[in-house]
C-alpha cells in the first residue's frame, strides 16, 4: 500500500498538478492542435519545439483530440482522476459530445458537465455490451492495471495479467471499424510500485493480443529540455527512465492506435 505520505508527495502525478502546469499544459495543447495540417489521427507530427519542459499529457490531448469526430460514441478509460487539462479538452470537443468515463475510482470532481455517462466499474470486466463504443481512450492509465492502486481507491485487484485483460476488453467493447488510443510511459522497464515504464518487450506483447482482430499503429515520442517532445524510433528508447528529463511526467511516450477489423 501507498502510504499517507507517499501519496501527498505523488499528488501532483493523481491527478491534482497546479494550476499553472495545468494552464501551460493545455496552451501548448491549443498550439499543437492550431499548427496540426492533419485533421485525424493517423501518421501524427508535433511542431517543432513541442511541450518543452511539459509532461506526456501534452502530447495525448493532441493525439485524444485528433482520433476524435463528433456525434461517436467514446469510451474514456480511467476517467476518476483526469488532469483539468483532460476535463478542459473533453468539454471543448464539438457537439454532439457522446462520451462514458469509466473507472474503479470515485470521480473527483463533478462529472455531470464533462461526461454523458459516468461508470464504477472495471475495464478488465466492464459488463457492458459487445460493440458498445466506436472510440475508446485509454490514456496513461494501462500501466497502472494491476500495480498498487491504493493511492486511488481501495478496492482494487493487482496482477501481473490485469493489463492484458484490460486490452481484451476494450477490443470486445469498440465496434469493427472502431478505434481504441492507447498511450503508456515508455522506455526501459521500470516498476514504480503504482505503475510501470514499458520497455519494448512488455509493449509488444500487449499488442500481439490485438493484431489478430486489428490494425496497429504505433508511435513513439521522446522529450529533450532543448527540443521538447519530437517523434522517434523505438530503438532510441530503450534506455530512457521515466524521470530522465524532469519534465513533471514521463520522458518518453508509446502510443497505439488500433482499428477493429472483426469480432474479438
Amino acid at each position: 500500500m501507498i502510504p499517507a505520505w507517499t501519496r501527498r508527495l505523488l499528488r501532483p502525478l493523481l491527478g491534482k498538478p497546479d494550476v499553472r502546469l495545468q494552464q501551460m499544459i493545455y496552451k501548448a495543447y491549443l498550439r499543437g492542435l492550431a499548427e496540426s495540417s492533419q485533421k485525424s489521427l493517423g501518421d501524427p507530427v508535433l511542431p517543432s519545439g513541442f511541450g518543452k519542459r511539459l509532461p506526456e499529457r501534452v502530447v495525448e490531448l493532441l493525439l485524444a483530440r485528433l482520433s476524435y469526430n463528433p456525434g461517436k460514441k467514446v469510451l474514456d478509460v480511467g476517467h476518476a482522476y483526469i488532469m483539468d487539462c483532460h476535463r478542459q479538452l473533453v468539454t471543448s470537443l464539438p457537439a454532439p459530445r457522446h462520451l462514458t468515463g469509466i473507472d474503479i475510482a470515485d470521480p473527483t470532481y463533478n462529472t455531470q458537465s464533462v461526461y454523458e455517462r459516468s461508470l464504477k466499474a472495471d475495464i478488465t470486466n466492464s459488463g457492458l455490451p459487445d460493440n458498445s463504443f466506436d472510440l475508446i481512450w485509454c490514456i496513461s492509465t494501462l500501466e497502472h492495471l494491476g500495480m498498487d492502486n491504493s493511492g486511488y481507491t481501495p478496492s482494487f485487484a493487482m496482477g501481473d495479467h490485469m493489463a492484458a485483460q484490460a486490452l481484451r476488453e476494450m477490443l470486445r467493447l469498440v465496434a469493427p471499424g472502431g478505434h481504441v488510443l492507447i498511450t503508456v510511459p515508455f522506455g526501459k522497464f521500470e516498476n514504480h510500485g503504482w505503475f510501470m515504464n514499458l520497455d519494448r518487450d512488455r509493449w509488444q506483447s500487449l499488442l500481439s493480443i490485438a493484431k489478430p482482430y486489428a490494425s496497429v499503429t504505433e508511435c513513439y515520442f521522446h522529450h529533450t529540455a532543448a527540443a521538447g517532445w519530437s517523434r522517434v524510433n523505438a530503438e532510441e528508447l530503450s534506455n530512457v527512465g521515466y524521470y530522465d528529463e524532469q519534465n513533471a511526467g514521463a520522458a518518453a511516450l508509446a502510443v497505439a492506435y488500433i482499428t477493429k477489423t472483426s469480432g474479438e
